[in-house]
Protein backbone atom coordinates (compact mmCIF):
# COMPACT_ATOMS: atom_id res chain seq x y z
CA UNK A 1 0.00 0.00 0.00
CA UNK A 2 1.81 3.36 -0.87
CA UNK A 3 1.82 6.34 1.52
CA UNK A 4 -0.60 8.00 -0.80
CA UNK A 5 -3.42 4.78 -0.32
CA UNK A 6 -3.03 4.80 3.12
CA UNK A 7 -4.18 8.49 3.93
CA UNK A 8 -6.82 8.41 1.61
CA UNK A 9 -7.95 4.67 2.97
CA UNK A 10 -7.64 6.10 6.79
CA UNK A 11 -9.56 9.38 5.90
CA UNK A 12 -12.78 7.03 4.91
CA UNK A 13 -12.37 4.52 8.18
CA UNK A 14 -13.21 4.80 11.68
CA UNK A 15 -10.75 4.76 14.23
CA UNK A 16 -10.48 0.88 15.19
CA UNK A 17 -10.69 0.31 11.40
CA UNK A 18 -8.05 2.92 10.84
CA UNK A 19 -5.56 0.63 13.57
CA UNK A 20 -6.62 -2.35 11.22
CA UNK A 21 -5.52 -0.31 7.74
CA UNK A 22 -1.84 0.69 9.71
CA UNK A 23 -1.66 -2.87 11.16
CA UNK A 24 -1.73 -4.25 7.93
CA UNK A 25 -0.12 -1.77 5.99
CA UNK A 26 3.11 -2.40 8.32
CA UNK A 27 2.70 -5.76 8.48
CA UNK A 28 2.53 -6.50 4.35
CA UNK A 29 5.96 -7.49 4.23
CA UNK A 30 5.26 -10.81 6.41
CA UNK A 31 1.84 -11.87 4.50
CA UNK A 32 2.13 -15.52 4.41
CA UNK A 33 1.94 -17.70 1.27
CA UNK A 34 -0.52 -20.33 0.61
CA UNK A 35 0.13 -23.37 3.20
CA UNK A 36 1.66 -26.13 1.74
CA UNK A 37 2.26 -29.61 3.51
CA UNK A 38 4.17 -29.47 6.73
CA UNK A 39 7.80 -29.29 6.80
CA UNK A 40 9.95 -31.71 8.51
CA UNK A 41 12.04 -29.84 10.92
CA UNK A 42 15.55 -29.35 12.61
CA UNK A 43 15.59 -30.70 16.15
CA UNK A 44 18.75 -28.16 17.37
CA UNK A 45 18.33 -27.26 20.58
CA UNK A 46 18.13 -23.38 20.43
CA UNK A 47 18.61 -21.97 16.90
CA UNK A 48 16.43 -21.85 14.09
CA UNK A 49 17.87 -24.66 11.36
CA UNK A 50 19.57 -22.94 8.34
CA UNK A 51 17.29 -25.65 5.70
CA UNK A 52 14.84 -24.60 4.89
CA UNK A 53 12.82 -27.41 4.99
CA UNK A 54 14.32 -31.29 5.56
CA UNK A 55 11.54 -32.71 3.40
CA UNK A 56 13.22 -30.61 0.17
CA UNK A 57 10.26 -28.57 -0.20
CA UNK A 58 11.05 -25.36 -2.13
CA UNK A 59 11.88 -22.10 -0.23
CA UNK A 60 9.96 -18.79 -1.38
CA UNK A 61 12.53 -16.67 -3.09
CA UNK A 62 10.64 -13.52 -2.11
CA UNK A 63 9.45 -14.08 1.39
CA UNK A 64 9.49 -16.09 4.78
CA UNK A 65 8.26 -19.73 4.58
CA UNK A 66 5.10 -20.79 4.22
CA UNK A 67 2.57 -20.43 7.38
CA UNK A 68 0.82 -23.94 8.57
CA UNK A 69 -2.24 -23.92 7.86
CA UNK A 70 -3.08 -24.42 11.60
CA UNK A 71 -1.67 -21.59 12.57
CA UNK A 72 -3.42 -17.87 11.58
CA UNK A 73 -0.99 -14.84 10.31
CA UNK A 74 -1.95 -11.85 11.87
CA UNK A 75 -1.83 -10.11 8.47
CA UNK A 76 -4.94 -12.41 7.87
CA UNK A 77 -8.37 -10.56 8.43
CA UNK A 78 -8.75 -13.54 10.93
CA UNK A 79 -6.05 -12.73 12.63
CA UNK A 80 -6.55 -9.07 12.79
CA UNK A 81 -10.35 -9.37 13.66
CA UNK A 82 -8.97 -12.01 16.97
CA UNK A 83 -6.54 -8.81 17.91
CA UNK A 84 -8.88 -6.23 17.45
CA UNK A 85 -11.68 -8.02 19.50
CA UNK A 86 -9.61 -9.92 22.58
CA UNK A 87 -9.36 -8.26 25.51
CA UNK A 88 -6.19 -9.81 26.71
CA UNK A 89 -4.06 -7.87 23.92
CA UNK A 90 -2.37 -4.89 25.96
CA UNK A 91 1.57 -6.29 25.44
CA UNK A 92 0.93 -6.29 22.14
CA UNK A 93 0.81 -2.23 21.65
CA UNK A 94 4.17 -1.85 23.50
CA UNK A 95 5.99 -4.78 22.12
CA UNK A 96 4.94 -4.00 18.57
CA UNK A 97 6.37 -0.42 19.35
CA UNK A 98 9.96 -2.24 19.65
CA UNK A 99 9.78 -5.15 17.61
CA UNK A 100 13.17 -6.31 16.17
CA UNK A 101 14.34 -8.95 13.86
CA UNK A 102 17.09 -12.01 15.91
CA UNK A 103 20.11 -10.41 14.34
CA UNK A 104 21.65 -13.77 14.20
CA UNK A 105 20.33 -17.49 13.63
CA UNK A 106 20.96 -18.13 17.63
CA UNK A 107 19.88 -14.67 18.61
CA UNK A 108 16.61 -14.99 19.81
CA UNK A 109 16.30 -14.65 23.17
CA UNK A 110 18.47 -11.72 22.96
CA UNK A 111 15.97 -10.00 20.25
CA UNK A 112 13.14 -10.83 22.39
CA UNK A 113 14.69 -9.35 25.49
CA UNK A 114 15.58 -6.10 24.24
CA UNK A 115 12.12 -6.19 22.65
CA UNK A 116 10.27 -6.25 26.00
CA UNK A 117 13.16 -4.14 28.33
CA UNK A 118 12.63 -1.39 25.80
CA UNK A 119 8.60 -1.71 25.81
CA UNK A 120 8.65 -1.49 29.80
CA UNK A 121 9.83 1.77 29.73
CA UNK A 122 12.45 1.26 31.89
CA UNK A 123 16.01 3.79 32.35
CA UNK A 124 17.68 2.78 29.02
CA UNK A 125 21.53 2.56 28.85
CA UNK A 126 23.80 4.99 26.49
CA UNK A 127 23.98 2.78 23.11
CA UNK A 128 26.60 1.94 21.04
CA UNK A 129 24.41 1.45 17.85
CA UNK A 130 22.70 4.85 18.65
CA UNK A 131 25.20 6.82 20.64
CA UNK A 132 22.22 10.03 21.26
CA UNK A 133 19.98 8.10 22.06
CA UNK A 134 19.72 5.78 25.39
CA UNK A 135 18.28 2.54 24.00
CA UNK A 136 18.64 -1.77 24.91
CA UNK A 137 20.05 -3.24 22.01
CA UNK A 138 20.82 -7.21 20.64
CA UNK A 139 24.35 -4.99 20.12
CA UNK A 140 24.99 -4.13 23.59
CA UNK A 141 22.60 -7.03 25.83
CA UNK A 142 25.68 -8.34 27.00
CA UNK A 143 27.63 -5.40 28.71
CA UNK A 144 25.96 -5.65 32.39
CA UNK A 145 25.71 -9.84 32.05
CA UNK A 146 28.09 -11.61 33.70
CA UNK A 147 29.87 -13.67 31.26
CA UNK A 148 29.96 -16.87 33.31
CA UNK A 149 25.99 -16.61 32.83
CA UNK A 150 25.78 -16.08 28.95
CA UNK A 151 28.43 -14.12 26.67
CA UNK A 152 27.73 -12.52 23.21
CA UNK A 153 30.59 -15.47 21.50
CA UNK A 154 29.05 -18.91 23.17
CA UNK A 155 25.06 -17.21 22.57
CA UNK A 156 25.79 -16.37 18.58
CA UNK A 157 26.38 -20.24 18.49
CA UNK A 158 24.41 -22.34 20.86
CA UNK A 159 21.62 -19.70 21.84
CA UNK A 160 20.15 -19.84 25.38
CA UNK A 161 18.24 -22.32 28.13
CA UNK A 162 15.33 -21.07 30.02
CA UNK A 163 17.95 -21.04 33.03
CA UNK A 164 20.44 -19.08 31.42
CA UNK A 165 18.16 -15.82 29.89
CA UNK A 166 16.35 -15.96 33.19
CA UNK A 167 20.01 -15.38 35.48
CA UNK A 168 21.09 -12.48 31.92
CA UNK A 169 17.97 -10.80 32.44
CA UNK A 170 18.60 -10.36 36.37
CA UNK A 171 21.26 -7.98 35.23
CA UNK A 172 18.52 -5.50 34.11
CA UNK A 173 16.18 -3.48 36.61
CA UNK A 174 13.37 -5.63 36.13
CA UNK A 175 11.19 -8.19 37.76
CA UNK A 176 12.20 -11.68 36.19
CA UNK A 177 10.08 -15.02 36.56
CA UNK A 178 10.65 -18.36 34.57
CA UNK A 179 8.36 -21.54 34.83
CA UNK A 180 9.69 -24.99 32.96
CA UNK A 181 6.43 -26.09 30.95
CA UNK A 182 7.34 -29.25 32.73
CA UNK A 183 6.00 -27.79 36.16
CA UNK A 184 2.79 -26.23 34.81
CA UNK A 185 -0.69 -27.99 33.68
CA UNK A 186 -2.12 -26.58 30.35
CA UNK A 187 -4.57 -24.84 32.82
CA UNK A 188 -1.92 -22.84 34.54
CA UNK A 189 0.13 -22.62 31.32
CA UNK A 190 -2.95 -20.67 29.44
CA UNK A 191 -3.56 -18.61 32.77
CA UNK A 192 -0.29 -17.54 32.67
CA UNK A 193 -0.33 -16.28 28.91
CA UNK A 194 -4.08 -14.92 29.76
CA UNK A 195 -3.23 -12.85 32.34
CA UNK A 196 0.35 -11.46 31.36
CA UNK A 197 -1.18 -10.46 28.24
CA UNK A 198 -3.99 -8.64 29.64
CA UNK A 199 -0.89 -6.10 30.99
CA UNK A 200 0.78 -3.70 29.14
CA UNK A 201 3.94 -3.50 32.25
CA UNK A 202 4.76 -6.89 31.75
CA UNK A 203 5.63 -9.75 28.58
CA UNK A 204 5.75 -13.21 28.18
CA UNK A 205 8.97 -14.70 26.74
CA UNK A 206 8.02 -17.96 25.26
CA UNK A 207 10.70 -20.53 25.13
CA UNK A 208 9.85 -23.58 22.39
CA UNK A 209 10.30 -26.04 19.67
CA UNK A 210 8.88 -25.29 16.54
CA UNK A 211 7.86 -28.42 15.08
CA UNK A 212 5.04 -29.00 17.81
CA UNK A 213 3.51 -25.91 16.14
CA UNK A 214 4.04 -27.44 12.84
CA UNK A 215 7.32 -24.88 11.89
CA UNK A 216 10.43 -26.33 10.48
CA UNK A 217 13.46 -25.83 12.53
CA UNK A 218 14.31 -26.02 16.54
CA UNK A 219 14.22 -24.25 19.79
CA UNK A 220 13.16 -20.76 19.56
CA UNK A 221 12.49 -18.00 22.06
CA UNK A 222 9.61 -15.45 20.83
CA UNK A 223 7.47 -12.92 22.96
CA UNK A 224 3.88 -13.67 23.21
CA UNK A 225 1.84 -10.31 22.26
CA UNK A 226 -2.55 -11.48 23.20
CA UNK A 227 -4.41 -13.96 23.77
CA UNK A 228 -7.95 -15.00 22.31
CA UNK A 229 -10.43 -16.89 24.28
CA UNK A 230 -12.77 -17.82 21.75
CA UNK A 231 -10.25 -19.67 19.78
CA UNK A 232 -7.89 -20.64 22.57
CA UNK A 233 -4.68 -18.98 20.91
CA UNK A 234 -2.05 -16.97 21.83
CA UNK A 235 0.03 -14.43 19.14
CA UNK A 236 3.65 -15.14 18.41
CA UNK A 237 5.14 -12.07 17.53
CA UNK A 238 8.19 -14.04 15.88
CA UNK A 239 11.40 -12.50 16.30
CA UNK A 240 12.74 -14.48 12.83
CA UNK A 241 10.70 -12.71 11.02
CA UNK A 242 12.66 -13.54 7.74
CA UNK A 243 11.35 -16.77 8.45
CA UNK A 244 7.61 -16.65 9.92
CA UNK A 245 5.24 -13.98 10.23
CA UNK A 246 3.64 -13.18 13.54
CA UNK A 247 1.17 -15.67 14.38
CA UNK A 248 -2.04 -16.95 16.02
CA UNK A 249 -1.15 -20.67 17.59
CA UNK A 250 -3.35 -22.91 19.88
CA UNK A 251 -2.64 -22.46 23.38
CA UNK A 252 -2.24 -26.70 22.88
CA UNK A 253 0.16 -26.74 20.78
CA UNK A 254 2.39 -24.01 22.35
CA UNK A 255 1.99 -25.81 25.47
CA UNK A 256 3.74 -29.24 23.62
CA UNK A 257 6.43 -26.71 22.07
CA UNK A 258 7.24 -25.64 25.41
CA UNK A 259 6.99 -28.89 26.91
CA UNK A 260 9.97 -29.83 24.67
CA UNK A 261 12.84 -30.94 26.55
CA UNK A 262 15.61 -28.82 25.97
CA UNK A 263 19.00 -30.50 24.82
CA UNK A 264 21.18 -28.63 26.58
CA UNK A 265 19.49 -28.32 29.94
CA UNK A 266 18.03 -31.59 30.17
CA UNK A 267 15.02 -29.90 30.98
CA UNK A 268 11.67 -28.63 29.61
CA UNK A 269 11.42 -25.01 27.81
CA UNK A 270 8.88 -22.90 29.70
CA UNK A 271 7.97 -19.23 29.94
CA UNK A 272 10.24 -16.13 31.50
CA UNK A 273 7.93 -12.93 32.25
CA UNK A 274 9.84 -9.51 32.56
CA UNK A 275 7.85 -6.71 34.28
CA UNK A 276 8.34 -3.80 35.97
CA UNK A 277 9.56 -3.97 39.84
CA UNK A 278 7.78 -3.20 42.17
CA UNK A 279 8.35 0.38 44.26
Amino acid sequence: MSRYSLMRAMQRVSRPEWIVVALTATLAACAPLPPVANPAANQSSHQDSQQATASGAARPADGPLPVPPNLIALTQPAGQQRLMTTAHNQSYWPLSEYFETQRNEAYCSIASSVMALNALGIRRPESTQYPDFPYFSQQDFFRSVDPQVANAARVSKEGMTLDQLSAALGAFPVEVRKFHAGDLTLGQFRDLIRDTTGHSDRFALLNFRRVEIGEAGGGHWSPLAAYDAASDSALLLDVARYKYPAVWVPVTQLYAGAQAVDNVSGLSRGIVIVGTRAN
